[in-house]
């Protein structure tokens, strides 16, 4: 922004100072071409009323010079003004060389359409007056002749036929550059324009480009994701209502019921997922569907509900909830502690089937959140009477080892700090999160 300003500025000190510079040349250049003006010299060759009333009228007009970037048809009007009383069209050539660059197409047509009938009128009548009352005569006379002016002799006809080339000459060039450079600047200019379109649009096209790319993998995982998982959780929960309904065992039955509403939950997760993906909105929150035992929507209002799915699979759970402030929570973190929880869970199902879990998980906005899942190594719970409704199955075997760093990996991007291992004679998953009042985004750690 500072840059822009002092930009801003050195660009209008520069059209100030060539505006100076402009207005000290054109003043001089009209009072050399005053003496064309009829009246404004005296028999005598003195500079008469009239004359004095025309140089302030250049004055006046050669003022108009500093506005030529901004509104160039006004010193274009005022130099008309000059070159039709018989001054010169210096002015007027400065205004339309702005007019062409700054116009639009069809006033700039218009307004160098009438600036070169001006410069030709003024061109002509240049050459049909006395070569001595000409501007361009002082390079043909002699020293000791009188310069110009009303009582000069009349040179001699090869001198007046050379004033009237010169002036010709200086007339077409004058306007030549004056509109062909005008309309070169302005061409450049739309060449600019025109690039800078392309630029965007070539950048835009990228981007399309790369987001078709992403979507095409985000459908083919998720194509993957459906295949490969959908069929193996619609036989898991095939089996286990099987089971539920042919079991004699009261246990059996139950950890069957429990498995299947289980394995739909996680069909239901599956597709929430999948769906997500496709979207490329894998975060984003989306009702349950029917009734299923674990809830889709990963918050900390959904903590209890995942905590009592777990229970209804058989696992020892000695839950702690106090979940306050649960509405100021802030979207990221709200998903973090359930996912965090969830993870500390199944890490306990996996690895200590059987034995008691304590689940002690606390949110304010004044503390943050305190998860803590913790579970006794080496002990199984009633002499390894039941693990975990499997009966003698170990998963300690399943999964990738991605849980705790998943879990790290959470605390940390929330600023928080998570503690994962054994400590004493219990395997702990201690994970502290900051404060959460009057904060729209996640903080930073503390030094």
């Amino acid at each position: 922004m500072r840059g822009e300003r002092r930009r801003r500025v050195l660009r209008t000190v520069g059209d100030v100072a060539v505006g100076l510079v402009l207005f000290v040349v054109g003043i001089f250049v009209s009072s050399l071409s005053t003496i064309g003006v009829p009246g404004a010299f005296e028999a005598s060759g003195e500079l008469s009323n009239i004359g004095v009333l025309v140089v302030l009228l250049f004055w006046i007009l050669w003022a108009t010079v500093f506005v030529r970037t901004r509104w160039p048809w006004i010193p274009l009007a005022a130099g008309a003004l000059s070159g039709l009383v018989g001054g010169d069209v210096l002015l007027l050539l400065i205004g339309m060389f702005h007019s062409v660059i700054r116009l639009p197409r069809r006033a700039a047509i218009v307004t160098t359409s009438g600036g070169t009938v001006v410069v030709v009128w003024a061109t002509v009548w240049a050459c049909l007056r006395s070569p001595a009352l000409n501007p361009f005569a002082f390079l043909f006379v002699p020293a000791s002749q009188p310069l110009m002016g009303v009582d000069a002799p009349d040179p001699p006809a090869g001198t007046a036929l050379g004033v009237d080339l010169l002036t010709i000459g200086a007339g077409i060039v004058a306007l030549a550059i004056a509109v062909g450079v005008g309309y070169l600047i302005r061409r450049t200019k739309r060449m600019r324009t025109v690039e800078a379109v392309a630029v965007r649009q070539t950048q835009r096209s990228e981007s399309l480009s790369d987001e078709l790319a992403r979507q095409s993998e985000r459908q083919l995982l998720a194509q993957e994701l459906h295949d490969t998982l959908s069929h193996r959780l619609s036989v898991i929960s095939l089996h286990s209502g099987a089971l539920e309904v042919a079991g004699d065992d009261q246990r059996s039955v139950a950890a069957a019921a429990a498995l299947r509403r289980e394995a739909k939950a996680s069909l239901d997760d599956l597709r929430d997922l999948v769906s997500g993906v496709r979207e490329g909105t894998p975060g984003a929150q989306r009702p349950a569907a029917g009734g299923s035992s674990a809830p889709v929507v990963a918050s900390v209002r959904s903590v209890p509900d995942l905590v009592e799915s777990v229970a209804a699979a058989g696992v020892d759970l000695r839950p702690v909830l106090l979940l306050q402030d649960i509405d100021r929570v802030p979207t990221v973190l709200d998903r973090a502690v359930y996912r965090i929880v969830q993870e500390a869970l199944t890490n306990a199902m996996k690895h200590a089937p059987g034995v008691p879990v304590t689940v002690d998980v606390r949110v304010s906005a004044h503390d943050g959140a305190r998860i803590v899942v913790s579970n006794p190594l080496g002990v199984q719970h009633r002499g390894g009477e039941a693990r975990a409704a499997g009966h003698g199955v170990d998963l300690s075997g399943t999964g990738g080892g991605m849980g705790v760093s998943g879990i790290e990996e959470r605390a940390r991007m929330l600023g928080g700090q998570a503690a994962v291992g054994p400590r004493g004679s219990a395997f702990v998953v201690d994970v502290q999160m900051p404060p959460f009042a009057d904060r729209g985004a996640p903080p930073t750690p503390e030094a």
